[in-house]
């Protein structure tokens, strides 16, 4: 007998757009709506900062579409706005994007029953937003395949479109500083940084590593400055959490 597929699919090949009831992709979908409301905004934000620091729309087109993760786009687009080389921006988008990694695994012990396909293209689509959803899902023992595909689609679609979207906008803006656009990739940043400065650890890698990238700059370190800050910063933080003997 075939198992229920609102909780979990098992067996070969890949279900997710053929023989299955509409319910659990509806479901997948109504769970990624706040997802989306906040993709939306920001992958605009990224698309337009994107054309504005020279990038063609194919390639920032591809940097959602193959890297999908907003913090280490905006950080590739302030890499090469900066001048750095392909090199650096590839390592440091690969050393941000890393927690992705940590985040599959921690999840991959819920899908046991699921195929190989299914897992490389959840895996592939995963957030830190649908970790803490999925987290809470599975958790629970709602390991719906379509579901939870669904959601990762829905979302992922959201920011691809959404950054398109924003690309485009930059191409009718003629001079981004009159709109104050030539601060949006900075303020973004604090944007980011904020929130995630939440604990003791967080905080002094933030001041640490803002501190060596401000001294080095002036001390005529260029487009290094803010590479070596942000390596310093997280060892700073990683420092200051290891338990004392």
């Amino acid at each position: 007998m075939r198992r229920n597929s609102q909780t979990t699919n098992s067996g070969g090949g890949l279900r997710f757009f053929g023989g299955m009831p509409p319910s659990p992709v509806l479901r997948g979908v109504k769970m990624a709506v706040p997802i989306m409301l906040g993709y939306a905004p920001i992958g605009a934000a990224y698309g337009l900062l994107a054309q504005q620091a020279g990038f063609g729309m194919l390639h920032a087109l591809c940097l959602s579409v193959f890297v999908y993760a907003g913090a280490a786009q905006f950080m590739a687009v302030s890499l090469f706005a900066a001048g750095m080389g392909f090199p650096v921006i590839v390592g440091t988008t690969f050393v941000v994007n890393f927690r992705h990694v940590l985040m599959s695994a921690s999840l991959s012990r819920f899908l046991s029953s699921w195929t190989k396909s299914e897992r490389v293209i959840f895996g592939g689509m995963i957030t830190d937003e649908s970790f803490a959803i999925h987290s809470r899902n599975f958790e629970r023992g709602d390991t719906a395949t379509n579901a939870a595909l669904a959601l990762n689609t829905a979302a992922y679609l959201t920011w691809v479109i959404f950054g398109m979207i924003g690309f485009h906008m930059g191409t009718l803006i003629k001079r981004p500083e009159a709109w104050g656009l030539d601060f949006a990739l900075p303020a973004m940043f604090i944007g980011l940084l904020l929130p995630a400065c939440q604990n003791a650890p967080s905080v002094i890698a933030a001041i640490f590593g803002g501190a060596v990238s401000v001294t080095l700059h002036l001390a005529g370190a260029g487009n290094w400055a803010a590479f070596i800050g942000a390596i310093a910063g997280a060892a700073a933080g990683v420092c200051f959490r290891r338990p004392k003997p």
